[in-house]
């Protein structure tokens, strides 16, 4: 399973653009449907039922697997990033085929010239929220370990932290199933925030293995003359060998009792 979720992480967009072309053809069939077609719309309607409950399965499913411990070496940037999300891309599939219900609802009220003001509130809101999270598991959110600092992008921004923003000896490990982590700064005026960013502390990391990731950052926070190298194949190894070093002396924390 857990292979299943990483691969439909990685053709992410192959599954949003099927996901996003099937769930447009239940409002558009019931707008061009006739009053005869009524084996047809329901045939929409169980298939965006299905859909509706394998991206909820999804979803759990992802929520609740175990991340991996792992970095995508990105020699263009550079960079080390962090897996895409399939959390993410199973909330935007959930979203888009929920969305597609409320528009189809809102075609049927329109062509019965009758338009309650709530539906189509309703049917905006599930667009504009589908559309934001298409986009964010289009692009990927995630976390970028760079030779000048962190970045990570969101919904509807991005946080630029260079390294000596951050506090020495942080990030301690979150626990071990923690959805974000925090970052504790001792030069705060260095962040940079861009669009709207509810957080310029709080990393989402339900892609990543949360001490995994705690770890690498504190690493080159402790050693600035490894930074250049980020985004090398040669770097990425030696990060791992000695992040195993490293955990012969577990850093305190909440979640420190065990190893990764």
């Amino acid at each position: 399973m857990s292979a299943s979720l990483a691969a439909m992480a990685r053709h992410r967009r192959v599954v949003l653009a099927v996901a996003l072309a099937l769930s447009a053809g239940y409002p558009v069939g019931q707008w061009f449907g006739s009053v005869g077609d009524e084996a047809l719309g329901d045939s929409w309607f169980f298939g965006l039922l299905a859909a509706l409950v394998m991206s909820l399965v999804l979803l759990i499913v992802s929520s609740l697997a175990q991340r991996p411990a792992v970095l995508i070496v990105r020699p263009e940037g550079p960079s080390f990033s962090t897996p895409p999300s399939s959390p993410v891309v199973a909330t935007a599939l959930l979203f888009t085929f929920a969305a597609s219900g409320h528009v189809a609802s809102l075609v049927v009220s329109v062509k019965s010239h009758d338009l309650p003001l709530e539906k189509a509130v309703l049917a905006v809101a599930w667009i504009a929220g589908s559309g934001l999270l298409l986009a964010g598991a289009w692009h990927g959110l995630g976390v970028r370990l760079r030779p000048e600092g962190l970045r990570w992008r969101e919904l509807t921004g991005s946080v630029s932290v260079p390294w000596e923003a951050i506090a020495p000896g942080c990030p301690l490990r979150p626990e071990v199933r923690a959805g974000t982590l925090a970052l504790s700064y001792g030069r705060p005026e260095l962040v940079r925030r861009r669009g709207l960013v509810l957080s310029q502390r709080l990393l989402r990391i339900d892609n990543v293995h949360a001490w995994f990731i705690a770890d690498a950052i504190r690493h080159y926070v402790t050693h600035p003359e490894r930074r250049a190298a980020i985004g090398t194949e040669g770097e990425y190894r030696r990060l791992l060998h000695a992040m195993r070093d490293e955990l012969a002396e577990p850093t305190a924390g909440p979640g420190t009792d065990s190893n990764p």
